[in-house]
C-alpha cells in the first residue's frame, strides 16, 4: 500500500489542506481536517515530479494534490491506467544510463540530419521552387554584399563587354544555364568570383586583373556556371535554413532561426560550398572548356595563382577541395588541336 502527505487544493479557493493520502483497494484515499474522499485510480491523474519540482496529482473537479514524495508519486502513477509524456520523462532523467543513452541517441541524430537528411532534403527543395523565388533571393543577396562587400566594377566599359560577349557566343555554340554576368570591385573579397541564386555570377575586378589570359576569366566563370546548373547557392541556403530548423526543434529557440533568416544572404557568401558541390562545379568547367576548346590548363593557371596572391580568399577557394587535387583533371591535354 502506497502512503504520501500532500497538499489538498480544493480547486474552489487557494487555499492549502494538508492531508494524508493512500491507495487501497483500487481506490486513491485522501484524509485530512474536515477532508475525506476517495477516487478509482483510473479518475486520476499523476504528473510526476520534473527535476525537484512537486509532482501533481490531478483529482475530479479541478482538484489536486501536490507532494514532493518522488517514491510515492511514481508508484502512484505505475497504478494508474495513465501513460501520459511526464511519466516517461521523470522515468529517464532518474536514470543515468538512459540520460546517458538518449543524449547519444539525439547527438546521432543531429549528425545524421545535418550530413545526409539536410542535404539530401535541400536538393529535392531546390528543384520544385519556383524560378521567381530563387531569383528574388539573388537580387537580395547581391543587393546586401552590394552594400557591404562590393563597389562598382572600375574596369574600363569595352573590358566589361568583351568578356561577356566571349561567354555570350560561347554559351550560343554549347549551352550554359540561364545567369547574368556582373563586375565589381571589392577589397575585402579580392580576387574572386562566385554564384548566388537565380544564375547571378559576379566576377570581381581584382580576378580579371590577375588573369593573363582571357580564357583564364572564362574557366573560372565556367565553373561559376556549374554552380548554377547544379543551383548549389540555393540549395547551401535551403541547407541552412534545414539546419536552422533543426536547430529549433532540438532546443526550441525560435530566436535563433530568425537571426538565421535575417542574415541568409549574407551566409551564402560566408559559408563554402561542400567538397562534393566543389567536384560537381568542376567536372561541369572541364567539360564546358573541352567543348568550348579552351585548354583546360587555363582554370590550373588560375588557381594556381590565386592560391599564391590570396591564399585566404572568400568564395573561389574557401572550403574548396585541395588546389593540387582540383587542377590535377585540369592538367591533362583538352580533345581540340
Amino acid at each position: 500500500m502506497s502512503r504520501f502527505a500532500a497538499d489538498y487544493f480544493d480547486g474552489q479557493t487557494s487555499r492549502t489542506h494538508p492531508v494524508r493520502a493512500a491507495v487501497e483497494a483500487g481506490q486513491l484515499h485522501v484524509q485530512g481536517e474536515s477532508i475525506e474522499f476517495a477516487f478509482p485510480l483510473d479518475r486520476i491523474h499523476v504528473a510526476p515530479p520534473a527535476g525537484q519540482a512537486r509532482g501533481v496529482v490531478h483529482l475530479p473537479d479541478a482538484r489536486e494534490l501536490h507532494s514532493a514524495d518522488h517514491a510515492a508519486l511514481l508508484e502512484l502513477s505505475r497504478l494508474t491506467s495513465s501513460a501520459h509524456p511526464e511519466r516517461w520523462a521523470h522515468l529517464l532523467e532518474s536514470r543515468l544510463r538512459y540520460a546517458l543513452a538518449a543524449l547519444v541517441v539525439a547527438v546521432l541524430i543531429v549528425f545524421v540530419g545535418l550530413r545526409w537528411g539536410v542535404p539530401v532534403l535541400a536538393e529535392g527543395v531546390a528543384h520544385t521552387l519556383p524560378a521567381s523565388l530563387e531569383n528574388r533571393l539573388g537580387k537580395e543577396s547581391l543587393s546586401l554584399m552590394e552594400s557591404i562587400y562590393l563597389s562598382p566594377s572600375a574596369l574600363p566599359a569595352a573590358r566589361q563587354h568583351g568578356l561577356a560577349q566571349q561567354l555570350d557566343r560561347l554559351c550560343k555554340a554549347q549551352g550554359c544555364p540561364a545567369h547574368r554576368l556582373y563586375f565589381r570591385a571589392s577589397r575585402a573579397l579580392g580576387a574572386n568570383a562566385f554564384a548566388l541564386p537565380g544564375g547571378t555570377v559576379v566576377v570581381t575586378d581584382q580576378l580579371v586583373k590577375l588573369a593573363q589570359h582571357d580564357q583564364e576569366v572564362l574557366a573560372v566563370i565556367a565553373h561559376e556556371l556549374g554552380h548554377v546548373e547544379r543551383r548549389h547557392s540555393l540549395r547551401l541556403a535551403l541547407q541552412s535554413i534545414g539546419a536552422g530548423v533543426l536547430l529549433v526543434a532540438i532546443t526550441g529557440d525560435i530566436g535563433s532561426f530568425s537571426d538565421l533568416a535575417a542574415g541568409l544572404p549574407s551566409l551564402l557568401l560566408q559559408s563554402g560550398y561542400s567538397r562534393d558541390m566543389e567536384r560537381e562545379a568542376d567536372g561541369y568547367a572541364l567539360r564546358w572548356l573541352n567543348a568550348a576548346c579552351i585548354p583546360p590548363r587555363r582554370f590550373a593557371d588560375i588557381l594556381n595563382r590565386l592560391n599564391k596572391t590570396t591564399p585566404d580568399a572568400v568564395g573561389l577557394l574557401s572550403s574548396h577541395p585541395g588546389t593540387a587535387d582540383r587542377i590535377s583533371p585540369f592538367l591533362a591535354p583538352g580533345p581540340c588541336p
